[in-house]
């Protein structure tokens, strides 16, 4: 714990770095887990000496990394797993309600002890575990819980304090430090834990031992001036605790690794850092999860975090050309034309767009040229369709149906005044139909309006067809109804997510978007759940041609690709505006987009 200074500090070294995030050649590529349905937090990573890597984390998911594949099991009570280690060829894993768990040799996860609904210490969730230089264990959790293993038997020690503690770290000359809530820092020193000035109240929950013997501790508190979380690094050695934050912000850090040579940093939002002799490495992440570990395994470096997300350290997945300069893809034409949002947009022709929303107001889109215009009785219109520029239908609040013929809007139908309609679609001009508030639905024949009984009571936000007799309807609580050209039929897309839009090329080439980042595509006769790395609200899709754009709130765009390897991945476009994103659509002048305070984008170099 002597070993001199270095010549340049960790916190110099971080204040260069932070001068320029963007300076890594490295990303993080995502990798599928084909864990169907699984949508909580993978906490860590761990492997044995010559075995395969493992996963664990919430709703007592396992996953095992084998014939480059995941493989994944769910332990029968379910619980949430926080921490896996390995000590002598096996496997130890801690969680809620002090669920202590062990795997042999065989393969079979054991509960030791814990796991009940009850009161007792022994049941206090458990947050980290670690082994030691001799094989024994180390395990800590809420209200100062540390558990130790000694020749097969776990013992609980008194650690002297009340706090929750997070993470634990045997050192390399016997002593034993362990963090949590609070800036709480405990050293077990000669068979006794004593408490370490810390000098700060943020929470500590990663540590990592490094050569010279120093200790880097992470972790993040919430900033007032900053309205959001950001993170700490400390420094503890002989001489004591130092922080090393720069003063630039970072995001709040959950977990710090010396693995290889190097230090290994990650936390929210996808932050991602390589520290090593060679310099600091901000590694690029198109996706937005928060990252709960780090590890490496088989010359692999592996992340994993919110949603199930599963990543591995990759030269392709930097983009630099996505990344260069840090432009945005999205041009803004207009922001703050109106109070409300436009929330629909509808393809006129090749060169001509109609927009609605909130109040009435209707946006006229050609080339480059915007001109607005407010309908008497400012009605908020939710979704457009058209079978040519002369017969437009708007679906708008209270049950109402409109027409546009090119020239002036007029109400065509009045139906429930307590049901807005939300989507329309059509298949000529006198097939249409349209969908909203608690299972309303309306169909066109060319002589009237007539209701469709839907048989549920859920919100309908969006709707597609191949023809009127195959047609979607999305809403609240992943509800996909069928219309097969005579009633509907409810059925599931393996989400209880409120989904907002769908669209297709087909029937066997579906997507469906909706709440917290949910995107899911139906090919080859099923569902897959689609990695998009973000957290907004989806609300709007387009198919043109290959293509396919999402757009949502924060100002999100999300655009497929599809790798050389035939594997369709979403990569995140930049734009210019943190407002939400209600509907893109594509024409033959470019691709756009719609949403809050009137704002409207426009794809560069679509036109042009």
């Amino acid at each position: 714990m002597n070993a001199p200074q270095p010549a340049i500090s960790r916190r110099a070294a971080l204040r260069r770095l932070l001068g320029d995030l963007n300076a890594g050649r490295r990303g993080l590529q995502p990798v599928a887990n084909d864990n169907a349905g699984f949508d909580g937090v993978l906490w860590r990573l761990a492997s044995t000496e010559s075995g395969p890597m493992l996963c664990v984390g919430d709703d007592g998911q396992i996953g095992r990394w084998q014939d480059s594949a995941w493989h994944w099991q769910t332990l029968p009570e379910q619980l949430n797993l926080h921490a896996l280690c390995e000590v002598e060829g096996e496997l130890y894993a801690v969680g809620w309600l002090g669920a202590l768990y062990h795997c042999g040799q065989d393969g079979d996860w054991k509960l030791l002890q814990g796991g009940a609904d009850a009161a007792g210490r022994e049941n206090l969730p458990l947050f980290d575990i670690a082994a030691d230089g001799h094989n024994q264990l180390w395990a800590v959790g809420d209200h100062g819980l540390v558990l130790r293993r000694r020749e097969q038997h776990w013992e609980a020690m008194d650690s002297g304090s009340s706090a929750n503690l997070r993470a634990v770290l045997p050192l390399s000359d016997g002593r034993v430090l362990a963090a949590g809530l609070s800036g709480t820092l405990l050293v077990l020193d000669a068979g006794r834990w004593q408490t370490v000035q810390t000098n700060t109240g943020c929470p500590l929950v990663s540590m990592a031992e490094c050569p010279d013997g120093r200790v880097v501790l992470v972790g993040g508190e919430y900033s007032v001036a900053d309205g959001g979380f950001r993170g700490r690094l400390l420094e503890y050695s002989d001489e004591g605790v130092v922080d090393i934050t720069p003063e630039a912000p970072l995001p709040r850090l959950r977990r710090v690794r010396w693995l290889d040579d190097a230090l290994w940093i990650c936390g929210d939002e996808g932050f991602a850092l390589h520290w090593s002799d060679t310099g600091i490495e901000h590694l690029h992440n198109p996706a937005r999860f928060d990252l709960h570990d780090v590890y490496r395994h088989g010359g692999e470096t592996w992340f994993c975090g919110d949603r199930g997300s599963l990543f591995q350290v990759s030269t392709e997945a930097a983009a630099p050309a996505i990344q260069a300069g840090n432009e945005p893809h999205w041009q803004l034409l207009s922001e703050g034309g109106i109070r409300g949002a436009l929330r629909t947009l509808c393809v006129l022709d090749s060169e001509r767009i109609l927009a609605a929303g909130d109040a009435g107001h209707v946006l006229h889109i050609e080339g480059d040229e915007l001109r607005w215009e407010q309908l008497p009785g400012g009605l908020r219109i939710h979704d457009l369709w058209c079978s040519s520029p002369r017969n437009v239908f708007a679906a708008c609040d209270g049950g109402t149906l409109m027409h546009y013929d090119g020239e002036s809007w007029e109400v065509i139908h009045r139906g429930r005044s307590d049901c807005a309609l939300l989507a329309i679609q059509g298949f000529g001009p006198h097939d249409v139909f349209a969908v909203g508030d608690n299972g309303y639905a309306l169909r066109y024949d060319g002589l009237g309006w007539k209701t469709l009984e839907t048989g549920v009571k859920q919100e309908l936000y969006g709707l597609w067809g191949q023809d009127s007799d195959h047609l979607l309807a999305v809403g609240g609580g992943g509800l996909v109804l069928r219309w097969n050209g005579s009633s509907f039929r409810s059925f599931g897309a393996g989400t209880d997510q409120d989904l907002y839009a769908v669209a297709g090329r087909g029937l066997n080439s579906l997507l469906l978007c909706g709440l917290a980042g949910k995107l899911i595509r139906f090919a080859d006769q099923q569902w897959h759940q689609e990695f998009t790395g973000v957290r907004s609200d989806l609300h709007g899709l387009a198919i043109d041609g290959a293509e396919a754009i999402c757009v949502g709130s924060h100002g999100t765009v999300l655009r497929s690709v599809t790798d050389r390897d035939g594997r369709l991945r979403w990569d995140p476009e930049t734009t210019p505006t943190t407002h939400t994103l209600q509907a893109v659509a594509s024409n033959g002048s470019g691709s756009w987009a719609v949403g809050s305070f009137g704002c409207v984008l426009r794809r560069k170099g679509d036109g042009h």
